[in-house]
């Protein structure tokens, strides 16, 4: 249905787009948090990852663009079937809407509404699956809140 070489040239795009929003939004922090010790300013470690993962979009962005091909995905596809294109499309509305939903009211409706949207946008079923991903989004919120005393 869409070929591997679409697909990751897409995705690339995506992702280097995503990485410089983000970028510009780390710009824009001044709390010194949990790099008080390092003297280095807040925005510097999420813009060095967003740097990293734009890096690294580039370099998919140009093996598919050029080369055609990573290795031997050349004739192979993405979604198969439709409703596999369907469920990954749902998936990442999920998430975009959970996003916004983090921006504004905060962490935890974002963790109530995206486990439970994002797993339903893929099909999952199995309720173990449901309560591992919420048990991850709680170890997430008490790493952060008690032991790192940073606020959500």
């Amino acid at each position: 249905m869409l070929s591997q070489r679409l697909a990751n040239i897409v995705f690339a795009v995506v992702v280097l787009a995503t990485c410089v929003y983000f970028a510009i939004v780390a710009e824009g922090f001044k709390a010194a948090g949990l790099l008080a010790s390092s003297g280095l300013p807040s925005k510097f470690f999420p813009q060095l990852m967003l740097g990293l993962t734009a890096l690294c979009a580039v370099g998919v962005f140009v093996t598919y663009l050029f080369k055609g091909k990573a290795s031997e995905d050349e004739r192979k596809t993405v979604y198969d079937e439709p409703a596999d294109a369907r469920r990954g499309l749902l998936t990442l509305v999920a998430v975009v809407v959970g996003y916004f939903i983090w921006q504004t009211w905060g962490y935890v409706p974002m963790a109530v509404f995206t486990g439970a949207a994002t797993l339903l946008a893929m099909g999952v079923r199995h309720p173990l699956v449901y309560i591992a991903v919420y048990l991850i989004y709680a170890a997430v919120y008490l790493v952060f809140t008690q032991l790192l005393g940073t606020q959500f």
